[in-house]
């Protein structure tokens, strides 16, 4: 089966690490994968490292706005976007599309009208309430040969059917590398560079900073764990690469100062030894005003570490409260610091979470599972019948030259 890769941007997150992670283990014995995204971002050289091929789409401009300018705009670029990822498609006559993104859902299933190809929908996103997000679930909702599958409960319930007997949206959870295994020497090797002591209680918040991940409330729920524990350090791992962000992270530097928490606040970037950097950690904080999945969770939890997150969706599903983590509600500060507070005090209710957590994982979060139920997705929609395309994808195809934008 040929598949297409579809992503409508170049730049990786989540999402993208998942897509990446599907690229190089789907069987391909049976799998033949490209990747179709914009070219700015390091999504395309992480692919092509990978051995696999990449063509290159435009970027597609597009945000949620009540502003008629702007909202033309967007549709003025989507539809660019969309002409453009059709030609690519048509040529590279793919079995299936599997669109990473509800974005690249939207683009995909547009792009391919008239062709027969099958479009998976990978709903990696928390859809807010918007009129535009009518308009998507209609698009969502309006074919047989569309399918969609998210990465959590929490996902699939923003993108619901119309109607009790309209099509359900499967849930596959996120996997990750058994590989990875809890190191302490690791750990006590970052905090010497970090010039931390093994008895420094260190926090750490993992994702892009952004307002959605409330890297802001961590800092101040810190500092009133400071109050408490002098001997406490926070990590923030991250870096601010979306929209106004840069923005929020000149706020959290001026909260930090004005906390006089620099000596203890450690804004560490984007880093390409973020595992590494949370073996250090006595306590991974996901402080999110929404959330789809949080893979860090599950990398945290794989190495036996500490986790506390908001309620804020597929956190509930990966952690269960007083178990294998704690849950806090979106915005509650005083629950938050409360429980960075109680948990820096009692190193064994530490060590049971951590316990409990890796065993989570290894049973329910593996990437052979994760892989082995993507296999079955796209064997399903073969047998389906909807990958048989009609002739106007031939005739479309003859006047297109093979391969496409590489």
């Amino acid at each position: 089966m040929r598949i297409i890769f579809y992503n409508h941007t170049g730049l990786v997150s989540g999402a993208e690490r998942m897509l990446l992670l599907l690229l190089a283990s789907v069987p391909h014995d049976r799998f033949l994968v490209s990747l179709v995204c914009p070219l700015e971002g390091p999504l395309q050289s992480e692919t092509k490292a990978l051995g696999f091929p990449v063509h290159t789409a435009p970027s597609l401009t597009a945000r949620f706005t009540y502003n008629p300018f702007k909202l033309f705009l967007y549709l003025l670029s989507a539809s660019k976007v969309m002409l453009e990822t059709r030609k690519t498609f048509v040529s590279l006559r793919p079995d299936l599309v599997h669109a990473n993104t509800v974005r690249a859902g939207v683009v995909a299933t547009i792009a391919t009208i008239g062709t027969g190809i099958p479009v998976v929908w990978h709903i990696h996103d928390m859809l807010p309430a918007h009129p535009i997000t009518l308009g998507i679930r209609l698009v969502a909702h309006s074919s047989p040969r569309i399918h969609l599958v998210a990465c959590s409960k929490a996902a699939a319930n923003t993108l619901p059917p119309f109607s009790s007997n309209g099509k359900t949206v499967e849930v596959i959870p996120n996997g990750i590398d058994m590989r990875l295994q809890a190191a302490p020497e690791v750990g006590l090797a970052k905090r010497n560079e970090l010039q931390l002591s093994p008895s420094t209680f260190i926090v750490g918040t993992v994702g892009l900073i952004t307002p959605r991940k409330g890297q802001l409330g961590v800092i101040r729920a810190f500092a009133r764990l400071k109050e408490m524990a002098p001997n406490s350090a926070l990590l923030i791992v991250g870096s601010a690469i979306f929209n106004k962000d840069h923005e929020y992270l000149k706020a959290l530097q001026q909260e930090v100062a004005s906390l006089d928490l620099r000596d203890s606040v450690h804004f560490l970037g984007q880093r390409s030894d973020a595992a590494d950097l949370m073996q250090a950690m006595d306590l991974l904080v996901l402080n999110s005003v929404t959330e789809p999945f949080a893979l860090v969770l599950l990398e945290a939890m794989r190495i036996g570490k500490a986790v506390l997150a908001t309620d804020c969706g597929g956190p509930r599903e990966i952690i269960e409260h007083g178990i294998s983590g704690e849950i806090v509600p979106v915005g509650d500060l005083a629950a938050l610091s409360g429980a960075m507070v109680r948990m820096e005090g009692d190193s064994a209710l530490r060590s049971r979470y951590g316990m409990a957590a890796e065993r989570i994982v290894r049973q329910s979060y593996t990437r052979e599972r994760y892989v082995e139920l993507w296999s079955r997705r796209y064997d399903l929609v073969l047998m389906t019948g909807a990958s048989t395309q009609v002739q106007a994808l031939s005739s479309e195809g003859s006047s297109v030259q093979a391969g496409g934008g590489h």
